[in-house]
């Protein structure tokens, strides 16, 4: 769904109902996410279409990487509030 060769995608729920859409947040709607972490960027894209309306693909994908950048980090046992700390240093 991002970018001009983005495509439709074919969405098929438990009763056998198909929806088309490229439309991220509709295609986040749609799942039943149980993931803690891809619950998270779930409400990141729920946030952002409900205050701009628009890129809601783009700003999973921004926070995705953030994740996984800092992954590592996470393993290593480094607290995830000193990561956001250096997060908000660095912006």
């Amino acid at each position: 769904t991002l970018g001009l060769r983005g495509m439709d995608k074919l969405i098929m729920n438990e009763h056998g109902e198909a929806q088309i859409t490229n439309d991220g947040a509709m295609i986040l709607k749609l799942l039943d996410i149980v993931h803690l972490a891809a619950r998270t960027l779930v409400d990141i894209a729920r946030a952002q279409d409900a205050e701009v309306g628009d890129g809601t693909t783009s700003v999973v994908l921004l926070a995705a990487q953030f994740l996984k950048k800092v992954y590592g980090y996470i393993e290593e046992g480094v607290s995830p509030h000193t990561i956001m700390k250096g997060f908000r240093k660095a912006s």
